[in-house]
């Protein structure tokens, strides 16, 4: 109850104070010495868009980097236990520190502002309601909030630029002129904490060293990625898209008749089997069946984790996830959206989200799928190749040329005065 009162007086009034606390917090900095207290507050794998700047931080003796693993509560347990463990997982292989939050033990959240005394705290979601009430950002509005989005911003809407914690971050860190140009117009403090640094997630797109993540990689096969999203409503918003309930038997289907020259691999939002296991016809005992046959069958992969391997070493996808219809373009690979209504689709997003569309195969019937996979992903029929290149070259190329973390990083370091 505290902290909703306190998000409403930010979003009412508090902003407004914002930049003045902020520049009296980075005096205390400068008079304080010593580095830098930094902490990245981690979801799950597939949200965490943060490794090259959190490496960058790390080797500079002007700062002390920390990560803590924050699977979101909105999910349920058995989500985010997996959350947790693949976390641990990532970190782990990569050499990367980070503080833990023991859910099978039934360990509390560890205190974020008592325990590290963070100056600085990264996000990825900007929404209260999806941390734990110790990770929440409320806890940090008299220090230092940085946030980037963990996807490329595609709706022209308020909902994107104008909760709480957008107008009293100290950096919103967007992808380019187009989302500061809607900050500007959007948003309460009209984006003046917006900088344009490039999209996170391009750096592991464009200089990753691709291991191997598919199964069976001498088969021969052609490898198809379907990634449904969790809005299973699908009632016309712009958050409500899945096709789900619609493809959940076709594809499985389509991966029988094709065992032979395909391997598909199920990629699901994070959220989806949450929703599985809440809506009447599904439930736990359903929905985890399904993934288990996805896991099994001897042409098929569940793919619950990092995705950047995955999009890498494919050939294709079919998908209706918002975030992807930007992101698998970075790879060129052939591409189907599946919705009921392209038209309705776009009407919701900005220019480059509007191009990313038209750089799509469109599907609205399992039907549209398989002559996708029978056309494009095996006969290798690609007409699409050339506005998929035009997409990269117009939208996708990074500013100054330079990675993302590097343009983050700078920004900081000029920021604090260092």
């Amino acid at each position: 109850m505290k902290q909703r009162v306190h998000e409403q007086w930010l979003y009412r009034y508090g902003y407004r104070l914002a930049a003045a606390r902020q520049q009296r917090y980075i005096e205390r900095l400068r008079r304080r010495g010593g580095p830098v207290r930094v902490a990245f507050v981690a979801l799950n794998v597939s949200m965490w868009k943060y490794q090259g700047l959190h490496d960058l931080l790390q080797a500079d003796p002007r700062f002390e980097v920390t990560v803590v693993l924050s699977p979101g509560i909105t999910y349920k347990p058995e989500q985010r236990l997996r959350d947790l463990r693949q976390m641990r997982q990532y970190f782990a292989s990569r050499g990367t520190q980070y503080v833990d939050w023991p859910l099978e033990s039934d360990a509390p959240a560890i205190d974020i502002r008592r325990e590290l005394q963070p100056d600085i705290v990264f996000y990825t979601q900007p929404y209260h309601g999806s941390y734990h009430a110790r990770h929440c950002f409320l806890n940090f509005t008299d220090r230092l909030i940085a946030y980037s989005p963990y996807s490329y911003l595609q709706a022209h809407d308020a909902y994107n630029y104008d909760n709480v914690m957008q107008n009293v971050a100290w950096k919103c860190y967007y992808v380019n002129h187009f989302h500061i140009d809607e900050a500007r117009l959007l948003a309460r403090n009209r984006g003046a904490n917006a900088v344009a640094v490039g999209y996170t997630s391009a750096d592991d797109y464009l200089h990753h060293q691709y291991q191997e993540v598919w199964q069976h990689p001498g088969s021969g096969r052609r490898r198809l990625i379907w990634a449904p999203h969790c809005t299973l409503a699908n009632n016309g918003t712009a958050f409500s898209r899945s096709n789900f309930l619609m493809m959940a038997d076709g594809m499985v289907s389509l991966a029988c008749r094709h065992r032979d020259d395909l391997q598909i691999a199920f990629k699901p939002h994070p959220g989806l089997l949450t929703e599985l296991y809440k809506h009447p016809d599904w439930g736990p005992r359903r929905a985890d069946a399904y993934y288990d046959q996805w896991r099994t069958m001897p042409n098929t992969q569940l793919a619950d984790g990092d995705f950047i391997d995955l999009f890498q070493g494919s050939d294709a996808m079919v998908h209706d996830s918002g975030s992807f219809v930007i992101d698998y373009l970075y790879f060129n690979h052939p591409v189907m959206y599946v919705t009921q209504n392209m038209e309705r689709a776009k009407s919701f997003v900005n220019e480059p989200g509007r191009e990313a569309y038209n750089a799509h195969y469109e599907g609205c019937t399992m039907d549209d799928v398989e002559r996708f996979a029978d056309n494009v992903v095996l006969r290798g029929r690609d007409t699409m190749e050339a506005a998929r290149r035009a997409y990269y070259d117009k939208y996708l190329a990074q500013p100054g040329g330079q990675t993302t973390a590097r343009n983050m990083y700078d920004d900081i370091v000029q920021s604090l005065r260092l």
